[in-house]
């Protein structure tokens, strides 16, 4: 009855068949916000800036309203985000059960972002049957505590993935490659966690200087940097699908240095990263909705 198993393993065959996925989500996969524009924490690299680009659905009748809009457009799946609370994590116990029910009455595929849930809310987003939990994996405690706010620690963020792993059918980390200031801080330890789990898939992204941050003015890392750290968990991770996500400055010298560091695809890339592709002979298959879930499941 969904549209999920439709697209598992999409990105591990790639690695078998040459095929390049590029994914580009836009109205077929909207994202949502649990909280609207509030947010308890005030995160460097953001700033509360991206909450405001997200349908916000504050109450659980809001989301199931706007999952069967959705469903009725034929829309693929949508992204269940939105502020964090004081404790990291985005307050989605209230809409568990309204998750629960668009498993149960629609095709939809949903992407859940969640934080540093706890062991309780884990257990009851996987009893609701989400396809998959995108989950901001970090590495060193000085960027937690700097950075994004939190008196937590890289073993807080080791123990939450454990506990989504547990309970969650898929778990996709996200690592933002130069979150710390554009510096180079933790990725390396993020990977080497990510490796030892059994996660679906690994999305990367790097840090966007964004008007209105704290980080407005700071540069992102070098194309290499990037290209060294994603080439580094493609080593580690041969049978994991690796994707470049949509959270990154829009360069092409970005997307070539994941093209070259093996990457199963990129969300919303060039067209001439799509030609660059092609000329490695890889067959460039296009997929209307959001990376995470597309290769969620092992694929």
């Amino acid at each position: 009855m969904t549209h999920f198993k439709d697209f598992q393993l999409l990105s591990l065959k790639a690695r078998r068949d040459g095929t390049f996925y590029a994914y580009f989500p836009g109205s077929s996969f909207p994202s949502v916000s649990v909280t609207g524009k509030f947010c308890a924490m005030n995160c460097k690299q953001c700033g509360r800036h991206y909450l405001k680009g997200m349908i916000s659905c504050p109450t659980s009748n809001d989301l199931y309203r706007k999952c069967m809009e959705l469903y009725k457009k034929g829309c693929k799946g949508l992204l269940v985000s939105g502020g964090y609370n004081e404790n990291g994590w985005v307050p989605l116990e209230n809409f568990v059960g309204v998750l629960a029910r668009v498993k149960r009455e629609t095709s939809l595929a949903v992407n859940v972002h969640c934080g540093l849930v706890p062991k309780g809310l884990a257990q009851s987003l996987g009893r609701a049957g989400v396809d998959v939990v995108s989950f901001d994996l970090i590495g060193h405690d000085e960027t937690i505590k700097e950075v994004i706010g939190l008196d937590k620690t890289v073993e807080d963020y080791e123990r939450t993935l454990d506990c989504l792993i547990e309970n969650v059918s898929n778990v996709v980390p996200h690592i933002t490659i130069g979150l710390h200031e554009g510096r180079l801080l933790g990725e390396e330890r993020a990977i080497e966690i990510a490796s030892t789990r059994k996660i679906s898939a690994l999305v990367f992204l790097v840090l966007v200087p964004t008007a209105g941050t704290a980080f407005e003015n700071v540069r992102p890392p070098l194309p290499g940097q990037v290209e060294a750290l994603i080439s580094a968990a493609r080593l580690m991770m041969p049978n994991i699908p690796i994707i470049l996500g949509c959270m990154r400055p829009r360069l092409a010298d970005f997307e070539a240095a994941a093209l070259a560091s093996g990457v199963d695809g990129i969300v919303l890339p060039k067209k001439e990263t799509l030609e660059t592709a092609k000329r490695l002979g890889l067959r460039v298959q296009p997929v209307n909705a959001c990376c995470a879930v597309q290769i969620g499941n092992g694929g």
